[in-house]
């Protein structure tokens, strides 16, 4: 892996840019509430629950006087979220963020759920428009009642071609599924999920595999039409997994398809 990477040295330049710190400007009181939600980006939060409660952060950069915001909660999971919240919240004399609870029930073993919330037309016509300040007039929460997981065993993995290693790794298995997972296989905490088919087809579906220091997360799949990794093999009990890897952050960059080999635990 590592000489496949070098080449991304000349990509550095069209990526990062120079912080130019000799204009600034003087300091400025705005009037203005500014309400904005603190991420963003979407959110997921993973839960081994069938129900849990998230909070969201919502703000305003004028804290004089009481303000009450409002916003409104869509989603496609019908019966998953309620807001405990109402739709609004209060600001008092002096505050600057407030909670909004989601209250997250009814949910299935390895699925993910999806809900927005977005500010009123009268919150998003809040914003400082001689800062011309963006706000988050909108954020996503994702929510994943995860499997349960159980100790397959330990095989072995070898990637000499894209990782330039062999090692012993630990298999996991999501309970009544197909699914499996390698813990920890080119970083830690970056789990690979993999799922074997009853013909023994072997699917990647895109998924963080590690992270690339100053340019972001490198996603790995299957690189065949569907994701399609490889074939499992009884008589050998081993995977042939074919892997393109891509680097977003890089305008998906793309480091090419390269096959591993994964032995499975022996009484798996």
């Amino acid at each position: 892996m590592k000489k496949y990477i070098l080449g991304l040295a000349v990509l550095a330049g069209g990526l990062f840019a120079s912080c130019d710190t000799d204009n600034i400007g003087a300091e400025y009181n705005t009037t203005a509430q500014n309400i904005s939600f603190e991420n963003a980006k979407p959110a997921t939060v993973v839960t081994k629950a069938s129900s849990i409660t998230v909070p969201v952060s919502i703000l305003r950069s004028n804290t004089n006087g009481e303000y009450t915001a409002h916003y409104s909660l869509s989603s496609e999971d019908a019966g998953i979220f309620t807001d405990s919240n109402n739709g609004s919240v209060t600001f008092a004399a002096g505050e600057w963020s407030k909670i909004i609870n989601l209250n997250v029930a009814n949910m299935k073993g390895g699925t993910l759920y999806s809900c927005k919330l977005a500010l009123s037309d009268a919150d998003v016509q809040t914003a400082d428009t001689v800062l011309h300040k963006e706000n988050n007039v909108e954020t996503v929460i994702n929510v994943m009642c995860d499997y349960d997981w159980v100790a397959v065993g330990k095989g072995f993995y070898s990637s000499l071609e894209w990782w330039e290693e062999e090692f012993d790794v630990e298999i996991e298995k999501a309970e009544g599924t197909n699914l499996y997972r390698i813990k920890n296989l080119f970083a830690k905490d970056y789990d690979i999920q993999f799922t074997i088919g009853s013909d023994n087809v072997v699917t990647v579906l895109p998924q963080e595999s590690w992270y690339y220091s100053g340019y972001g997360p490198v996603t790995l799949q299957g690189a065949g039409e569907g994701y399609v990794a490889g074939m499992y093999d009884p008589a050998t009990n081993q995977i042939q997994l074919t892997l393109t890897h891509i680097l977003p952050a890089a305008g998906n960059y793309n480091f090419g398809s390269y096959t591993d080999t994964l032995t499975m635990p022996l009484s798996w």
